[in-house]
């Protein structure tokens, strides 16, 4: 293990900064709510239109944890990415395009198997602009997620522990947290200030059942790790942000042209199952092959397309 005495209080830090994001998401949900809610209804942002309290909830944890990040890394001592593990990158463009297109490529070999098999078939109607908002969404959670996940959870791992210890903590981490979503069921009563906290002691009730939980964990363990392996040859974020965005494109692009076929959902299990996080990959042994076959291209592309780097 990595000597470091300051470890212990670094992890404290760690549970205070995530405790405060807490905090401030609770607080501020009920006011997003209440102003996206006026607009909408104003003709001002019409997209927002029915957006149900649970949702602007988890958008406001994510804003929290952005405006909480600098405060947490004064407290911890941290000054510089470097002080991460994070440093310039001259490759940087090579490592984006390449990420991104590693982990779409798979996919959408993936995608048309279970196309051309009839796991999934085409949907009558769709609109073009959806492939739109899936880039957007996949730039910003895949930069906000790799930020959080490889760049500060496991960047402050690796000032306490091992290498293979700290890509373990950040993908275990990075599966768990997809499944903290609080219940989609409209509220029984008008939002008020206390209506976030009272989303908290929901924060997993909507987690899919066994044996579609442990499969939906292990393909986001899987993912996370080629991430932080990505990471840590890298010592930047560029390639882990460009394989989340291909994944959330490849993933969500077949959800807005075909819909899952067979019922019962776990017919195809352990083989195939359904989607059980939004923009993440299916679940089952098949995809979990698609994201051993995407790190096998990302090694390949570290060691033989750009190994040298440093």
């Amino acid at each position: 293990m990595n000597p470091n005495p300051a470890g212990l209080k670094t992890f404290i830090r760690l549970f205070a900064y995530l405790g405060g994001v807490l905090l401030l998401a609770c607080l501020l949900s009920p006011p997003l709510y209440w102003i996206g809610s006026s607009l909408a209804q104003g003709g001002i942002l019409p997209i927002v239109n029915g957006f149900p309290f649970h949702r602007y909830f988890s958008r406001s944890v994510q804003i929290s944890a952005v405006i909480l990040l600098w405060p947490a890394f004064r407290g911890i001592g941290i000054r510089r990415f470097s002080d991460l593990g994070i440093h310039l990158n001259r490759l940087w463009k090579n490592d984006l395009v390449w990420g991104f297109l590693l982990a779409l490529a798979p996919l959408v070999a993936l995608g048309s198997v279970y196309l051309l098999t009839g796991i999934f078939t085409f949907k009558s109607q769709w609109e073009i602009s959806g492939f739109f908002r899936i880039c957007g969404t996949a730039a910003a959670v895949g930069t906000i997620e790799e930020l959080l996940f490889r760049g500060v959870l496991l960047g402050l791992a690796l000032r306490v522990m091992p290498r293979w210890a700290a890509a373990i903590l950040s993908s275990a981490c990075f599966a768990l947290v997809h499944f903290m979503r609080t219940s989609r069921q409209a509220l029984d009563e008008p939002v008020g200030w206390l209506s976030g906290f009272h989303q908290v002691p929901l924060v997993f009730s909507s987690a899919p059942p066994w044996p579609l939980l442990g499969w939906g964990i292990l393909s986001l363990f899987l993912a996370g790790i080629v991430l932080a392996y990505g990471t840590l040859r890298t010592r930047s974020l560029f390639i882990p942000i460009g394989l989340h965005a291909g994944w959330i494109v490849g993933q969500q692009s077949l959800q807005l042209i075909a819909r899952f076929c067979p019922k019962p959902p776990d017919t195809f299990l352990p083989w195939v199952g359904p989607n059980v996080v939004s923009g993440a990959v299916p679940t089952g042994l098949v995809p979990v092959f698609t994201l051993l076959a995407t790190s096998a291209l990302v090694w390949i592309y570290l060691n033989y397309a750009a190994p040298r780097r440093f």
